[in-house]
């Protein structure tokens, strides 16, 4: 197990590049992760910054626009769905609704009458989506001989009762959206760290020097490449495992409130993938200098146009489309999704599984290149 202990040894010169990723990952969780214990099954109704959009100016609208305004602020928007989304996603505003031109006409089918965009990253604006809910409910019940009676349902909507929670068994969101963002998150680091640190000790076998004795020495190629491989296996295996148990010992008492296998075998799947891309990439260069700057450039670059960074629901169509060329689209994709079974899933793991075949394949072309070269 000589190559083995030389890859380990070697790995662990470049310790300062796994430390300062991981102390800067971790410091940034503890931060975004402060004060979920206080929000945990919570829920108050706050006044939000909402844009109403009235492109029906009917009695039924204005009289919904004036209810909103009565439990909201109102801010100026255009009804143009980027400035939408961008309003959004600057927190200038909590949710904005577009009111359509035939409004009364889809309340009256009970067809979906109304277009709300809302930051899914605060649990509050979830209330929004409540309150117009409530309106037609309330306004499709007193429809009557083709017209809504809105006196009774300002009546009704005025009325205050009050309730006792007897019964907290909802998970909770603000914990899903810790994990959900923490794993996210990781994907930025694993990229990052495989490249850069198992990149770098490939490289160091790769030296010419280092390949001149190999072809001397008595070891076997099959045994030198599966320690080799071993090698790259554990040190993988333990990177992943310290933000798998670094989830645990933050958030280890959520975790029968969230589906944590969801989290797991996405995160080891994704591993592996970035592990083939590692081999690939290895395979290409042995510069130094060229695998720490593509280690950057992917782990950053991959990040904001896959989700990590900026939500993918924020992220443009032509965005969205490139990203799924990359395996970080369909990892973050699933750490979103609400899961029944592992087939909810299934689509999202054979692409990214796809992914590692493909990376290597490549690989090994490359690989064979050098060797005729």
């Amino acid at each position: 197990m000589t190559v083995y202990r030389y890859f380990i040894k070697i790995a662990l010169k470049n310790k300062g590049a796994i430390l300062t990723y991981t102390i800067i990952f971790f410091a940034l969780t503890i931060l975004s992760g402060m004060g979920v214990g206080e929000r945990e099954a919570k829920f108050t109704g706050t006044r939000l910054n909402i844009g109403i959009i009235d492109n029906s100016s009917s009695e039924l609208s204005i009289s919904l626009k004036t209810y909103l305004e009565e439990k909201n602020d109102i801010v100026d928007t255009i009804d143009d769905e980027e400035h939408i989304k961008e309003q959004i996603f600057l927190e200038m505003a909590d949710a904005i609704i577009i009111i359509p031109k035939d409004f009364e006409e889809k309340v009256i089918n009970r067809e979906k009458s109304i277009e709300i965009y809302k930051d899914d990253r605060k649990i509050e604006s979830m209330q929004i989506q409540n309150q117009v809910d409530k309106f037609l409910m309330f306004a499709n019940a007193t429809y009557e001989k083709g017209k809504f009676n809105l006196a009774d349902v300002n009546s009704a909507l005025d009325e205050r009762i009050n309730v006792e929670l007897i019964d907290n068994s909802a998970k909770n969101i603000s914990i899903n959206e810790w994990f959900k963002t923490y794993y996210n998150f990781t994907s930025y680091v694993i990229i990052g760290l495989y490249i850069s640190v198992i990149g770098l000790v490939m490289s160091e076998f790769k030296d010419e020097n280092v390949e001149q004795r190999m072809k001397i020495s008595s070891k076997k190629f099959l045994s030198f490449n599966m320690e080799m491989y071993l090698g790259q296996l554990t040190l993988a295996g333990l990177i992943t495992l310290v933000f798998i148990l670094g989830s645990i010992v933050l958030k280890g008492k959520y975790i029968e409130e969230i589906d944590f296998n969801k989290y797991l075998i996405n995160t080891i799947i994704f591993s592996f993938t970035i592990l083939c891309l590692t081999y690939f990439i290895n395979n290409f260069t042995k510069n130094k200098f060229i695998i720490n700057g593509i280690s950057v450039v992917l782990s950053l670059g991959t990040s904001f146009i896959s989700g990590v960074m900026v939500p993918q629901e924020f992220l443009g169509e032509k965005t969205l489309a490139l990203a799924k060329f990359l395996p970080n689209y369909y990892f973050v994709k699933i750490n979103g999704m609400t899961i029944n079974s592992f087939s909810d899933m299934k689509f999202e793991i054979l692409m990214q599984l796809l992914f590692a075949a493909a990376f290597i394949l490549m690989g090994l072309y490359f690989s064979k290149t050098q060797q005729e070269v």
